[in-house]
């Protein structure tokens, strides 16, 4: 009895140094597209994606992807596996969001599983979610606020 109990002690031990508990930290990469269209900025711009533990409770972090705007490509380091809400926003020279906030860090609706490292989570929004009205041509579009 008593080696067993020896044994199992031992298990709990290795498990617990190997890096398969709560501090474990996943690299993870992924593309943004819209409607299954690469994302485009016809006067340049930047990609901003960040990712909120769901339950803020045991994490209170948030972890802000490395972007590439020309291939709409993200990458973050180093994140603990778990589900996320996923703020994406496209902003333009002018720092206006192409998607009208509608996944801005509070409107969000998108969720993702981390689940090990070196993960490809891509990102789809739908087509037209989220765009910004044209006005009329010749009118001026009011100053956002």
């Amino acid at each position: 009895m008593r080696s067993w109990l020896t044994r199992l002690c031992l298990l709990v031990l290795v498990v617990g140094l190997s890096g398969c508990g709560v501090d474990k930290k996943c690299a993870i990469s992924g593309t943004v597209t819209r409607g299954g269209e690469k994302l485009t900025w016809p006067d340049g711009g930047s990609l901003l994606v960040i990712f909120f533990p769901e339950d803020r409770t045991r994490d209170t972090n948030v972890y802000r992807a490395e972007t590439e705007t020309e291939t709409c490509a993200y990458t973050v380091a180093a994140i603990p596996p778990g589900r996320y809400k996923v703020a994406v926003q496209q902003f333009d020279t002018k720092h206006m969001d192409a998607m009208n906030k509608a996944h801005d860090p509070v409107r969000t609706t998108i969720v993702v599983e981390v689940t090990q490292d070196g993960e490809t989570l891509d990102i789809d929004i739908p087509a037209g979610e989220g765009a910004r009205p044209r006005p009329p041509k010749g009118l001026v579009p009011p100053p956002p606020g």
